[in-house]
């Protein structure tokens, strides 16, 4: 995924949502489009677009990560990527314009993301099942991350996060590996293949300074196309006689 540098993360002492024009910018829009690959979910409305401007306290490690990346690389860039993450969101922050302030609810994980970014300590809290072990899981694949949010029964919107992810030399593998917590010697990350263990990809890193969020996209599904429904077969299917079937197309005659 294109996407711009960080030339407008400016200097803060506390993080702040921006507001941007949900067509603006594109790659998020599309990007958010693009991966949303599983067929039989509706695809997203994007209500919402807000950048997330990180303090230096917060941000310059990860500056100084990615730096140490692309000298150890070549040729030398760090790999950086825009993922998606999704997690639980337990207050209503990004449902309107004037929502841009996170909450300190400790079980609201993605202001908590937001506020100090990830911390790879916390891994499994929420979710016990660790493909490729204690790390910070990321997907290219939005419908994806789409899967690991929960949010407020009250709100209509769901949530994801775009992150700024630090790939740099990726470790491949299509199989599980539960146990591991460290990269051997060379490689930064962990990128997971579809094909074996996985429907789609998952990307790990398993230092905090490796990522940081970068944009909230706050998003509805349209509703799902309309379904006729054939009361004959459905009394048929339910009730397998003759008399069902004749009852459903006496009431298909009074319908119609």
């Amino acid at each position: 995924m294109k996407f711009n540098p960080l030339a407008s993360w400016r200097k803060k002492e506390t993080t702040q949502l921006v507001s941007l024009d949900p067509q603006n910018p594109t790659y998020i829009q599309q990007a958010i489009q693009d991966g949303w690959k599983h067929p039989k979910k509706p695809k997203p409305r994007v209500q919402a677009i807000f950048e997330i401007v990180l303090p230096d306290n917060v941000l310059n490690p990860y500056l100084r990560y990615r730096a140490l990346v692309e000298l150890s690389r070549v040729p030398r860039h760090a790999n950086e990527q825009l993922l998606f993450h999704g997690t639980n969101r337990s207050c209503l922050l990004g449902d309107g314009k004037q929502r841009t302030r996170p909450c300190s609810t400790s079980q609201c994980l993605l202001c908590a993301v937001i506020r100090k970014s990830f911390d790879v300590a916390r891994s499994g809290k929420r979710h016990k099942f660790r493909r490729f072990g204690r790390g910070i899981y990321t997907t290219a694949c939005s419908s994806k991350a789409d899967d690991y949010y929960a949010g407020v029964h009250n709100s209509p919107f769901r949530a994801v996060l775009v992150n700024r992810v630090v790939v740099g030399t990726p470790l491949t593998r299509q199989h599980n590996a539960k146990d591991l917590t460290e990269l051997p010697n060379g490689y930064h990350s962990l990128v997971g293949v579809p094909g074996a263990d996985l429907n789609y990809d998952e990307i790990v890193v398993y230092s905090n300074d490796a990522i940081r969020p970068a944009y909230l996209v706050v998003y509805a599904a349209d509703p799902p196309p309309d379904v006729h429904i054939d009361l004959r077969d459905m009394f048929s299917a339910l009730f397998k006689t003759p008399m069902a079937a004749s009852l459903a197309g006496k009431t298909l005659k009074q319908v119609h």
